[in-house]
């Protein structure tokens, strides 16, 4: 819903519109076979997300990991803004540019550093699965956060240059029921496959 544009107050609670329900479908459907496991993150959409693939192959176990999306703007919560209404709030803080400020983290709020460890804790546990596949059902910031821990290993970013990242991530947007293939020995993300076609945010990534 806040990608399409519409008002929302809590991120960990926001739903998935007509079209992220069909898109969930096609997810579904792409995955090639059975994975070892289905991991999503805890908020709502991305666990409606991974439903049907559930459905599709119910042997296969379901847990919840701390692969949720960046939350840095929690002096909004619960106030009912759009996207494009937050967005000068996170215009301040990418601004501001200190890795180590959290903004309200009895809400869940964490720093620019606190999402950087929580990729390589992402990275870190799926290299102790056996080889096979794991689907992952995530969010575009978290995700560009694994790349962005990806390229700092190789060298090729600084970890903590939240300018860099926010650059990266804005001119790499994860489109909405896409796929994005990595395997353990990667030295940055793929591109996305597009499975359908969607709508979404001007202003991805403003929580």
């Amino acid at each position: 819903m806040a990608n399409a544009g519409l008002p929302t107050a809590d991120p960990h609670g926001i739903a998935l519109t007509e079209l992220g329900i069909r898109q969930a479908d096609v997810v579904a459907d792409a995955v090639p076979h059975a994975p070892l496991l289905v991991v999503t993150s805890s908020f709502l959409r991305a666990r409606r997300t991974a439903r049907p693939t559930a459905r599709r192959f119910p042997s296969v176990p379901e847990e919840i990991w701390e692969v949720q999306e960046f939350t840095y703007l929690g002096s909004l919560h619960g106030q009912n803004l759009s996207d494009r209404e937050r967005a000068p709030f996170a215009e301040m803080y990418w601004h501001a540019a200190n890795p180590y400020a959290v903004d309200r983290p009895d809400l869940g709020c964490e720093s620019f550093a606190g999402l950087m460890d929580r990729a390589d804790r992402l990275l870190a546990r799926l290299s102790l699965i056996p080889d096979g596949l794991v689907v992952v059902f995530s969010h575009g910031m978290f995700i560009r956060a694994v790349d962005w821990c990806l390229r700092s290993r190789a060298g090729s970013a600084d970890r903590l240059d939240m300018g860099g990242y926010r650059e990266h991530q804005r001119g790499n947007p994860v489109p909405n029921g896409s796929i994005i293939e990595l395997d353990l020995d990667d030295k940055e993300l793929r591109e996305p496959i597009e499975l359908t076609d969607r709508s979404g945010s001007p202003f991805p990534g403003v929580w």
